[in-house]
C-alpha cells in the first residue's frame, strides 16, 4: 500500500495522541505579547557582526554568533533568542509549551512548542531585526581552553541568515561578505578545530548516525532515499553550542546548585563487553575505564561503517533530563545542561528562567528542586515521543517506498537476534526488517543463553550479531512500521 506524507503524518499524529493545533487561548495570548525593544535596559551589541547559521530548512533562529581573536585568545559570544521574556512562568503559552516539552519534526512540517507568531517571529532572530537576546560571553585561550564566562541580557541585529550549505569543502563562504562577518568567521573555524582536538582529548565519544533525507513528490510520495551530508559548517555551531550549554550548566551549579541537567549515563559493563568482542574480537579489559574502551572502539571506527556505529548506539544509554548532576558520559563533561534552544525545547526555557533570576538578583524564587525535576521527567518523556514520532513517519514512508524492491537481493546486517528471529538493518536504505525464525530452513533454531545468537539444533548453523546476510523483501506492513524478509543465498 502506497502511503504519502499527508497520509503518514494524520496516522502519526493520531497513534501518538500528539497536538494537532493551539487553543484561541495559547493563540490570543501570543498575538498579544507587546515588548517594546527600544525601552528594555539591556547591553546594545547590535553593532556586532552575529550570523545565524542553520539548516536551509529552517525558520526558527534560536541561536546566533560572533568570535573575535585577540592575539591567540578568543572571544565567542553566543547570543540566544530570549524566549523567557514572551513566556511567562504559569501562563497560557507556558503551560502549553510544558504540555508539548519540544517541538516535532518531520518531513516539511512541524508540531512547534509555541504559536509560529512566537516561534518563526517574534522570537526568532532574523536578520536585520532587533532582538532580546541572552548572551554567554566566553573567553578562551589559544589552546581553545576556557578562562572565563559571563552571561547577560542583550540586545543583538543579526546581519545575515547563512545556511551550513554555504560553505564548500574548504569552508569557504560563497556569500559576498563584509570583512566584519568574513572575520568572525574565520575566528570560528579556528576556535572549532582547537575545540575538536580538545574534544578528542577528553575522549568524548563521536556517534557518526546517517539521517535520511526523502525526496518526496509534489503529493507526497518518496522518489528516491538519501541521506544528509556531514557539514564543516554543522560542526561549528555544534561546538559553539556545547560551549554555551556547558558554561551554563556550570554557571547554575555555582551559583544555584539547581539546574535540569542533561544528563547521560555510562553503559553497563556487559554490553561494552560484548561490543569489544563484535568489533575488536577481544573482551572488556578490567585495566580500562569504560570511556577508555569505548574510545578505543570509536577511534577505529570509519563515519560510512555504519554496522559498528549502530552497535555503538545500541550500546548506550538514553541521554534525560534530571536535577541530579551525574555528568555527560558521551561528551565526557562534568556538567552539561541545554540551554540554546528555547524556542523548541522546554528545559532550555527553564534554564533561561533560572539564569535570569540570578542576573536580575530575583528574591521570589518560582522554582523547587521537586518542581525541576517533575519538569526533567516530564521532558525526558516528551522527548522521546517526539522521536518516537519523527522516525515512525521515516519509517512508514520508507516502508511504502521499498514495495518497489520485492524480490531484489539487499545486503544487510544483523541488529538485533530474538527467539522469533533476527532483525536486519538493510544497508541500502538504514532500516530494519524481521527474518522470521521459520525463514532459516533445513533447521530447528534456538536462541542461546546470552541472546547473541540462534543456533540450529542439528546443523549447528550461528546467526549472530553483525553478521552480513543476504536478503529479499517479501512483505511490508508500513502503517505498522514491518518490513518482511527471507534469506537469498
Amino acid at each position: 500500500m502506497k502511503i504519502n506524507l499527508k497520509t503518514a503524518i494524520n496516522f502519526v499524529i493520531d497513534q501518538n495522541q500528539l497536538p494537532k493545533s493551539f487553543s484561541s487561548k495559547v493563540l490570543s495570548e501570543a498575538q498579544s505579547v507587546k515588548i517594546e525593544i527600544d525601552k528594555l535596559d539591556r547591553k546594545n551589541l547590535s553593532e556586532l557582526p552575529f550570523v545565524t547559521i542553520d539548516g536551509i530548512d529552517a525558520k526558527d533562529f534560536d541561536d546566533a554568533v560572533y568570535c573575535k581573536q585577540q592575539k591567540d585568545n578568543f572571544n565567542l559570544l553566543v547570543a540566544i533568542a530570549d524566549v523567557s521574556l514572551y513566556v511567562k512562568q504559569n501562563s497560557c503559552l507556558d503551560k502549553e509549551a510544558c504540555i508539548r516539552g519540544t517541538s516535532i519534526y518531520f518531513p516539511q512540517y512541524v508540531i512547534p512548542m509555541l504559536p509560529e507568531e512566537l516561534s518563526n517571529n517574534l522570537c526568532s532572530l532574523k536578520p536585520c531585526e532587533m532582538r532580546p537576546v541572552l548572551v554567554a560571553d566566553i573567553k578562551l585561550n589559544a589552546d581553545g581552553e576556557i578562562k572565563k564566562y559571563s552571561f547577560y541580557q542583550a540586545i543583538i541585529e543579526s546581519k545575515i541568515r547563512l545556511c551550513y550549505e554555504d560553505f564548500n569543502e574548504e569552508f569557504e563562504y560563497k556569500k559576498n561578505l563584509g570583512s566584519e562577518i568574513k572575520n568572525s568567521l574565520k575566528n570560528l573555524k579556528k576556535l572549532t578545530t582547537l575545540r575538536l582536538k580538545k574534544k578528542i582529548a577528553r575522549k568524548a565519544l563521536n556517534f557518526s548516525t546517517k539521517a535520511h533525507k526523502l525526496d518526496l513528490s509534489k503529493d507526497g510520495y518518496v522518489k528516491k532515499i538519501g541521506f544528509d551530508a556531514s557539514l564543516k559548517s554543522q560542526k561549528v555551531i555544534e561546538e559553539c553550542m556545547l560551549l554555551a550549554n556547558e558554561c551554563a550548566a556550570n554557571f547554575l551549579n555555582i551559583k544555584m546548585k539547581m539546574c535540569p541537567y542533561r544528563i547521560h549515563e555510562e553503559p553497563e559493563e556487559t554490553k561494552i563487553d560484548h561490543l569489544m568482542k563484535l568489533v575488536l574480537k577481544r573482551s572488556f579489559s578490567n585495566k580500562a575505564s569504560k570511556i577508555d574502551q569505548l574510545h578505543l572502539i570509536n577511534s577505529k571506527v570509519k563515519d560510512d561503517d555504519m554496522l559498528t556505529n549502530s552497535l555503538i548506539l545500541q550500546a548506550m544509554q538514553r541521554a534525560e533530563y534530571s536535577t541530579n548532576n551525574i555528568g555527560h558520559f558521551g561528551l565526557q563533561l562534568s556538567s552539561y545542561c541545554h540551554f540554546t534552544s528555547p524556542i523548541r525545547r522546554y528545559p532550555d526555557l527553564i534554564a533561561h528562567r533560572l539564569i535570569k533570576i540570578i542576573l536580575n538578583k530575583e528574591k521570589v524564587f518560582n522554582f523547587s528542586e521537586e518542581d525541576l525535576e517533575e519538569i526533567c521527567i516530564n521532558s525526558s518523556q516528551l522527548e522521546q515521543r517526539a522521536e518516537n514520532a519523527s522516525r515512525q513517519i521515516h519509517q512508514i514512508l520508507i516502508i511504502s517506498f521499498l514495495e518497489k524492491y520485492f524480490g531484489e537481493r539487499l545486503k544487510g546486517f544483523v541488529v538485533g537476534v530474538t527467539e522469533f528471529g533476527l532483525f536486519v538493518n538493510l544497508e541500502k536504505f538504514q532500516i530494519s526488517g524481521l527474518l522470521h525464525v521459520s525463514e532459516l530452513k533445513k533447521d530447528r533454531y534456538f536462541l542461546s543463553n546470552n541472546g547473541n545468537f540462534l543456533y540450529g539444533e542439528k546443523t549447528g548453523t550461528k546467526y549472530m550479531m553483525s553478521q552480513r546476510l543476504n536478503v529479499v523483501i517479501v512483505g511490508t506492513s508500513p502503517l505498522e512500521g514491518k518490513i518482511n524478509l527471507k534469506l537469498d543465498n
